[in-house]
């Protein structure tokens, strides 16, 4: 994910609101309610529903995402990163598996909690129907979800380190750096023969480390831009800060990123185990310990891992036993033993 400047975000959000009202105002004017315009107004009800959504983005999220939800609003190019594109019905950050649509529950997580280091504050203050109006709302900017179902909740165990913390955070470490390679697109937290230990826990063989070690790897995505994932040494993790949150994003994945979703792949001890040690990460940003461990990382002296043991000698062809005489000769086989004509 790209870095962000939360200053420019302060700055811009109170010209929002006015914004968002502008927009408001003048959606208000020109809108005409009939069948068409709804998209699937069934039923007086949810026609109702609609025309309520349209009214609460109109006032709250129009300025950013945009009349038309497709993230261009007038705020828009003041913002880094960029307003979600609603019209590509996914989201980064759901209780789905990454790629799978989101259900209106995942939505209205982001609009009450926001999206830490960005310009997508907490909407706690609007009401309840009026957040699930512009739930609604949203999801008339693409078509898939008249044509997908919701993906189905990642299923997380319960906490196996609770009574031992410290071990969660050690078998975090080594998941971190070994099995799940996150070091491949986050920093590495480590020094190398640590990293190279880990690895060879989980017999993976190591043949060298990237010139960026200990810094993050900026990948492409679906969002129109490439992203840099956090450093959380450093940057705010957008939406999840503790464990029992950062298990959740862990075990689902971040949509349209590099971030796959792994909950069918390591065990739950070794999720867990994940969202401790980057819990104990986070707890250290911008403080004199998170800066103390990138200092030794950047200062420790260079290392080339071993080289791998050659491989074992093939074994030779086994020895085939000469022929006989007889069948070199051509001999014919053995006749067939004869047996007596049955009486009549």
């Amino acid at each position: 994910m790209t870095r962000h400047h939360p200053s420019l975000a302060w700055r811009v959000a109170p010209l929002l609101g006015l914004i968002g009202l502008g927009g408001a105002l003048a959606s208000c004017t020109t809108d005409v309610w009939g069948p068409d315009e709804l998209l699937r107004g069934s039923s007086s009800r949810e026609a109702a529903t609609l025309k309520r959504g349209r009214e609460q983005y109109s006032l709250y999220c129009v300025g950013c995402h945009g009349e038309n939800g497709d993230g261009e609003g007038q705020a828009a190019r003041f913002l880094d990163p960029k307003p979600r594109d609603f019209r590509k019905g996914r989201v980064k950050f759901a209780a789905v598996p990454a790629g799978t649509l989101p259900r209106d529950e995942d939505l209205l997580v982001t609009i009450n909690h926001g999206l830490n280091g960005t310009s997508m504050p907490s909407w706690k203050l609007i009401g309840e129907e009026d957040k699930r109006a512009i739930v609604a709302y949203i999801k008339t900017f693409s078509e898939v979800w008249q044509k997908e179902t919701p993906g189905a909740v990642v299923a997380v165990k319960p906490d196996p380190w609770r009574k031992h913390p410290e071990r969660g955070i050690e078998e975090g470490e080594k998941v971190y750096h070994g099995l799940a390679a996150c070091s491949s697109c986050h920093p590495a937290y480590v020094t190398m023969p640590t990293i190279a230990e880990h690895m060879k826990a989980y017999e993976i063989t190591l043949t060298g480390f990237r010139p960026d070690q200990y810094a993050s790897v900026e990948k492409d995505s679906d969002w129109g831009a490439p992203i840099r994932p956090p450093d959380f040494l450093i940057d705010r993790t957008k939406s999840a800060t503790t464990k029992d949150e950062l298990v959740r994003v862990i075990a689902a994945g971040v949509g349209g990123t590099a971030m796959p979703s792994w909950g069918a792949t390591l065990t739950h001890q070794q999720l867990w185990g994940l969202a401790y040690y980057v819990e104990s990460l986070i707890q250290k940003r911008d403080s004199a310990e998170g800066y103390a461990m990138k200092k030794a990382m950047a200062d420790q002296p260079a290392w080339n891992p071993p080289p791998p043991p050659p491989p074992a000698p093939e074994p030779p062809p086994a020895a085939t036993a000469a022929p006989s005489a007889s069948a070199s000769a051509g001999a014919a086989p053995p006749a067939k033993p004869l047996t007596a004509p049955k009486g009549k």
